[in-house]
């Protein structure tokens, strides 16, 4: 099992932050890797429920919402489907993105880790791909709160 992990800080109060992070469907306004998000099962806020994204290179992947907590501000998902021709093999992927608010300025914590299984050859590219996506979400979120 292999686990990637990213964190920053983004300018704004963590409630202000959540309320866009925790919309399951809202990754495409913060994060340009994203191009469309549609929800299956829904609403957004549902355990369960999916979001079909497309990404920046056309790939299609499905993620089930499996946990959310507005009292801990963290969201929590699993890769459900991915693309028939991806050359990565890639397992039992989870995720959570988790706010903490910082109490020095109006400033807030946002970390995002996952755990996967994958074969050792793809390790260096799976932790490139997942750690840019984390990344972008992070610069989109700056720019969404300046």
């Amino acid at each position: 099992m292999i686990e990637v992990y990213r964190s920053s800080v983004i300018a704004a109060p963590a409630n202000r932050v959540w309320t866009l992070v925790r919309d399951f469907n809202a990754m495409p306004d913060w994060n340009a890797t994203i191009r469309a998000s549609r929800i299956e099962d829904g609403p957004a806020d549902r355990i369960g429920c999916r979001r079909v994204l497309t990404f920046d290179d056309g790939s299609v992947w499905t993620h089930a919402l499996t946990g959310l907590s507005d009292a801990e501000m963290t969201v929590s998902y699993a890769i459900v489907g991915m693309p028939s021709v991806t050359r990565i093999s890639m397992r039992n992927y989870h995720a959570t993105i988790r706010l903490e608010p910082i109490s020095d300025g109006d400033r807030c914590f946002i970390a995002w880790r996952a755990t996967l299984e994958t074969d050792p050859e793809h390790e260096a590219a799976i932790r490139e791909r997942a750690g840019a996506v984390f990344q972008a979400g992070f610069d989109g979120l700056k720019r969404r709160f300046p």
